[in-house]
């Protein structure tokens, strides 16, 4: 059972679409409001370009990000060669997380020493991943690269449900880097949204997804097809807050009672 959210997705099309002011919508709303499921149906709605979805809150690195990323755009053509190449002579290095540790100064200048690596070497593969994804896009419509989309989405969920580390990067190095290059559309959710700097808050447009009205859930009630229950829409969005996940459960219960 589906109902669409119109306008936002109207908005996404216009995003994607070339000539479109913003290259990214960032979703902001409560737990249970459908950010995820608006993110999923974004991402089948325009499988005519390569998309890549990321849920943040199984994610524990940048290294994982970009790897997943990687993964999916090969999966769909684009040739991540030179990023395999330049991953693998990285090779794996690990993140130190710092939280409730204690060490001497020798193992502190260690710890630091690795962590300054690891920025360093994710800096080099996100440039190396943008550029692949950049010139998929560059290639669009011309029979080469991801096809007839207007070019590569990236899709991040979940941004408030990952490790503070990991959200300072995704705010402060891979999205500037993904908008620069004004050929990438991002979408990315959560209960909270990253704030990015000049130039490239520009590119972006927040929307705070709101519960459903009435009306919605009068559509879900007709979909569903229970007859007890036409004529309550309104009491029953007010007793549920409108939101989405709690009216779908809602709804199945009585359904399987049925």
């Amino acid at each position: 059972m589906h109902v669409d959210r119109a306008e936002q997705l109207a908005d996404a099309a216009r995003v994607i679409s070339d000539g479109a002011p913003h290259r990214a919508l960032f979703f902001e709303g409560d737990e249970g409001i459908g950010k995820t499921a608006l993110l999923i149906e974004l991402h089948q709605r325009h499988g005519d370009s390569t998309v890549c979805y990321v849920d943040l809150a199984t994610t524990w690195a940048a290294f994982d990000v970009l790897n997943r990323i990687c993964w999916q755009a090969s999966g769909q053509g684009i040739p991540m060669d030179s990023f395999r190449a330049l991953k693998q002579r990285y090779g794996e290095v690990p993140t130190v997380n710092f939280h409730g540790m204690s060490m001497d100064r020798s193992h502190l200048d260690i710890a630091l020493s690795v962590n300054a690596d690891r920025e360093t070497q994710n800096s080099a593969l996100s440039d190396e991943l943008v550029a692949r994804l950049t010139e998929s896009a560059t290639g669009a419509g011309s029979g080469s690269g991801s096809g007839s989309g207007s070019g590569p989405i990236v899709v991040l969920d979940g941004f408030d449900r990952c490790e503070p580390p990991l959200q300072r990067w995704i705010s402060t190095s891979f999205l500037p880097d993904l908008l620069a290059t004004r050929r990438i559309t991002v979408f990315l959710a959560g209960r909270s949204v990253p704030s990015l700097s000049h130039p490239y808050a520009g590119a972006v447009r927040n929307l705070i997804l709101p519960p459903f009205d009435a009306a919605t859930v009068q559509e879900w009630i007709d979909l569903v097809g229970i007859e007890e229950l036409k004529g309550s829409a309104e009491e029953l969005c007010g007793k549920l807050d409108g939101l989405p996940s709690a009216i779908s459960e809602f709804l199945s219960q009585f359904t399987r009672e049925g």
